[in-house]
């Protein structure tokens, strides 16, 4: 099954002091590195984020700025031509292809909205498949003010999961300390 790919790259990396996006892990950028792995699994790859950063692919904006992940899902959904789009963060550079093929097969049975990762029990609602029918729903709850994407993901339908025991592959970084152990990792 042919999917689409988003990083989401649209948060004011607060906490990490400098734009995340543009952090370097192993010689490249994260949001390079994550356009580059979403790449080998889909067939078209746009980052969700601020303009700036269109040198390292196209970019959708967010409808509506500051709406954190669910707005950059959204904006996804919004102009995706494909039936399932795969979602990853910036921040989170080590999932491999078999791990996002693992989410595909899932979609691919069907009878779901939405395909997220669940590692170890909890769920990573940001390394998931959407299904391209549940922006409607997705938008709609999006404008009540509230911005949990499982809650938004439930309430357009099924939400399915596809367990991983690998932690590692789902690590992400808010904080430089976070980064450096990142790097220690990958590298």
């Amino acid at each position: 099954m042919e999917v689409a790919g988003f990083l989401l790259a649209g948060g004011l990396s607060s906490r990490m002091g400098r734009d995340k996006a543009l952090l370097e892990l192993g010689g490249e950028t994260l949001v390079a590195r994550g356009v580059r792995t979403l790449g080998e699994v889909c067939v078209d790859v746009a980052i969700c984020g601020r303009v700036e950063l269109g040198p390292f692919g196209r970019v959708v904006v967010d409808e509506e700025a500051g709406r954190g992940p669910l707005g950059g899902i959204v904006a996804g959904l919004s102009q995706t031509a494909w039936e399932w789009n795969l979602f990853c963060p910036v921040d989170v550079p080590f999932v491999p292809r078999v791990a996002w093929e693992r989410i595909v097969a899932r979609a691919a049975e069907g009878g779901c909205v939405a395909v997220m990762a669940r590692v170890n029990g909890e769920v990573q609602p940001l390394c998931a498949a959407y299904a391209k029918g549940s922006v409607g729903a997705m938008r709609a709850f999006l404008a009540t003010g509230r911005g949990r994407v499982t809650a938004a993901a439930e309430s357009s339908g099924v939400v399915a999961h596809v367990d991983f025991e690998e932690v590692e592959w789902f690590r992400n970084a808010n904080t430089p300390e976070e980064f450096a152990e990142l790097m220690d990792d990958g590298e």
